[in-house]
C-alpha cells in the first residue's frame, strides 16, 4: 500500500517539477542573452542558438527553485485532500511519506553535481563559440551602421568594411576595412592613441576558446596625446586584445577534472600562460642584454648574429654599463669582431657601445634583436696585412644573441627576477617594468588559485540545496496546509534565495583571498535551509 501511495506521490512531484523547470530555464535563459546583445556581441542569427545552448547551464539556477515549487505545490495538495493524514492513521511515519521527496532529492542532487561539472562547463563555452561566430558579422554590421565597434581597449570605425576569406594561419575571421579611425584607451577609459589610416584589417583568432582580435593599419597616422608624439608608419599592430575578457576562458569553463589540474599546476591556465607571456613580450630586449652580459662574464665574449645578412659580431673585453657595453678593466677600449662565412673581415674598437631594441619599436611591440651602436669606432679590415683603416656601419641592426657552450639560457623568470633586481644600467632601466609584470604574474597565479577553488567548493555546495529545498517545500506544506500554495512556497522561497546569495558571495569571498570565511558564507546557506527544515518538522509534527 505504501509503495503505490510512494510512487503516486513520486510521479506527481516528477510532473510539477518537469514543467516548472522549463518554465524557469526558458525565462532564466532569455535573461542571460541580454548582456551579448547590449555588448554588440550577437546578431540575430545567433540569438535563439545562444538560448538554445544556455538552457542547460541555466538548470543549476532553476532546478533548486522548481523543486521547491514543486514539493509545496503537490505536497499541499495531498494534505488538503487528507492523503497525508490517511497515510499518518494508517501508521506511516512522516519519515515514510516524505521518503519520495528524499528520494527525487538525491536523484536531482546527483543529476545536477554531474551536469556542473561535465555538461554546464562544456556548454559555456558553446555558448561563447557562439560569439566567436557571430561577433565577425556583428562588427560588420555595426560599422556599417555608421558606428563604431568596441574591441576590448579598441573603439573601430570606417567608411569601408567586409569581411574577407580568412588565409588560415589560425585565423577564425578576417575583416578588411578603409578609412579607418580607431581610438585605444587604457584600463581607466582614458585616450591611449589615436590611429587614422588608409587601410587596415581584423584578424579574429580563437584559441582555447578565447577570441582574440588583433588588428593591423596601413598608411597609419598614431597620435599619442600623453607623449605629445605623432609619426607615420608604414604598419602599425597594436598588441592583440581580447573582445570582451568577461569572455575569456577561466575555470568557469572546466570540467571538475582539469579544475584540480588547475589547481595542482596553476602554469597550466591560460590566464598565467597570457601573464607569462607579456612578461616575455615586454622584457625581450632586456633578456636579450642580460644573456649578453651573462655570455660576457663566463666566456669573455658575447656572439650576436644577424640571419638577413648571414654575419656575426663577436665583442670582447667588456661588460654590461652605460647604455649597453663599456670596456672591462684594464682595457680601455672594447673589441668587435665580424664574421662572415666562418672568418674574421673586419675588427673594430670603440670607447663603448649601445645595445638597442629597436627593430619592433615601429609596431608598438618589444623586440628580441638588438641593434649594436659602437662609440668612436676604430675598425680595420683583418684580412690586410697592414690593418688599413675601413668603415664600419653607424648601425648594426636585428642581431640576435646567441648562448656560448656553456652557457645556458636562463629561465624566463630567472632572467626576469635578475632584471628586476638590476641596480646599474642598461638593465636598470627595464627593472622597474620586470617587478611590475612579476607581480602582475604572482598576482594572476594567486587569483587562478583561488578562483578554481571558489569553483571547485561551489559545485560542491550548489547541488545540495535541490535536496534541501525539495524537503523544505514538502513539510513546509504538511505543516501550513490552510494557508493558501503560493503563500507556503514564498516560505521555502526566501530561504532559497538566501541560500543563493549566500552561496555565490562566498565563491566571490574566496576569489578575493579568503578562503576560510568564504567557505563559511559558502556553506552557511545550506546550514540554515538544514536549520529551517529542522525547526519545521517539529512544527509540523507537533501539529
Amino acid at each position: 500500500m505504501s509503495w503505490i501511495l510512494h510512487r503516486h506521490l513520486f510521479i506527481e512531484l516528477t510532473k510539477v517539477l518537469v514543467l516548472t523547470t522549463i518554465v524557469i530555464v526558458t525565462v532564466i535563459a532569455f535573461g542571460a542573452v541580454i548582456k551579448p546583445l547590449t555588448q554588440n556581441l550577437l546578431g540575430p542569427g545567433g540569438m535563439l542558438k545562444y538560448i538554445l545552448i544556455a538552457m542547460v547551464p541555466m538548470l543549476q539556477y532553476a532546478l533548486p527553485f522548481s523543486a521547491g515549487f514543486a514539493a509545496t505545490i503537490v505536497t499541499h495538495r495531498f494534505a488538503n485532500d487528507n492523503e497525508i493524514q490517511a497515510m499518518s492513521l494508517a501508521g506511516l511515519s512522516y519519515r515514510r511519506i516524505l521518503m519520495p521527496h528524499a528520494v527525487l532529492g538525491l536523484v536531482l542532487t546527483g543529476l545536477m553535481f554531474i551536469l556542473v561539472q561535465t555538461a554546464v562547463p562544456r556548454l559555456l563555452e558553446l555558448m561563447y563559440v557562439v560569439i566567436t561566430e557571430d561577433a565577425a558579422q556583428v562588427f560588420v554590421t555595426t560599422v556599417r551602421s555608421g558606428e563604431a565597434f568596441k574591441a576590448g581597449n579598441f573603439l573601430i570605425s570606417a567608411d569601408r568594411i567586409g569581411l574577407d576569406e580568412a588565409p588560415g594561419e589560425g585565423i577564425h575571421q578576417r575583416i578588411r576595412m578603409e578609412g579607418v579611425v580607431a581610438i585605444e584607451m587604457d584600463g581607466k577609459g582614458r585616450l591611449q592613441t589615436e590611429f587614422v589610416a588608409r587601410a587596415g584589417s581584423a584578424d579574429l583568432y580563437m584559441t582555447d576558446s578565447d577570441l582574440l582580435i588583433k588588428v593591423a593599419f596601413r598608411d597609419a597616422t598614431v597620435l599619442r596625446p600623453g607623449d605629445a608624439a605623432v609619426a607615420f608608419l608604414p604598419l602599425a599592430e597594436p598588441m592583440p586584445t581580447v573582445i570582451d575578457r568577461s569572455w575569456a576562458r577561466s575555470p568557469n569553463y572546466f570540467g571538475g577534472g582539469e579544475l584540480f589540474r588547475v589547481l595542482r599546476d596553476p602554469e597550466s591556465s591560460s590566464a598565467v600562460a597570457l601573464a607569462r607571456h607579456q612578461l616575455e613580450q615586454a622584457l625581450q630586449g632586456a633578456i636579450a642584454i642580460d644573456l649578453v652580459g651573462r655570455s660576457l662574464e663566463a666566456t669573455g665574449e658575447a656572439r650576436l648574429e644577424s640571419v638577413e645578412a648571414q654575419r656575426a659580431y663577436v665583442v670582447r673585453d667588456a661588460i654590461l654599463g652605460g647604455g649597453g657595453l663599456v670596456p672591462k678593466p684594464p682595457a680601455k677600449r672594447l673589441a668587435v669582431l665580424e664574421v662572415d662565412q666562418g672568418g674574421v673581415v673586419r675588427e673594430a674598437s670603440a670607447r663603448r657601445a649601445s645595445l638597442v631594441t629597436t627593430a619592433a619599436a615601429a609596431q608598438g611591440a618589444s623586440s628580441n634583436r638588438l641593434d649594436l651602436v659602437l662609440d668612436d669606432p676604430e675598425a680595420h679590415d683583418a684580412r690586410a696585412s697592414d690593418e688599413r683603416s675601413v668603415r664600419w656601419p653607424a648601425r648594426v641592426v636585428g642581431l640576435s644573441v646567441v648562448a656560448p657552450p656553456g652557457v645556458t639560457r636562463p629561465d624566463l623568470l630567472e632572467s626576469a627576477a635578475a632584471i628586476a633586481a638590476a641596480k646599474t644600467p642598461p638593465l636598470a632601466s627595464a627593472a622597474r617594468t620586470a617587478k611590475a609584470h612579476l607581480d602582475e604574474l604572482t598576482a594572476v597565479r594567486r587569483n587562478v588559485r583561488d578562483e578554481t577553488l571558489s569553483h571547485i567548493w561551489l559545485r560542491f555546495a550548489q547541488p545540495l540545496s535541490v535536496a534541501l529545498l525539495l524537503v523544505l517545500g514538502g513539510v513546509l506544506a504538511i505543516w501550513k496546509r490552510g494557508s493558501l500554495p503560493l503563500a507556503v512556497y514564498l516560505m521555502a522561497f526566501l530561504p532559497g534565495i538566501l541560500d543563493i546569495l549566500l552561496t555565490t558571495s562566498g565563491q566571490s569571498i574566496i576569489k578575493g583571498h579568503r578562503l576560510g570565511f568564504g567557505l563559511t558564507v559558502m556553506w552557511a546557506g545550506n546550514a540554515a535551509l538544514v536549520a529551517i527544515i529542522v525547526l519545521a518538522w517539529r512544527r509540523m509534527a507537533r501539529h
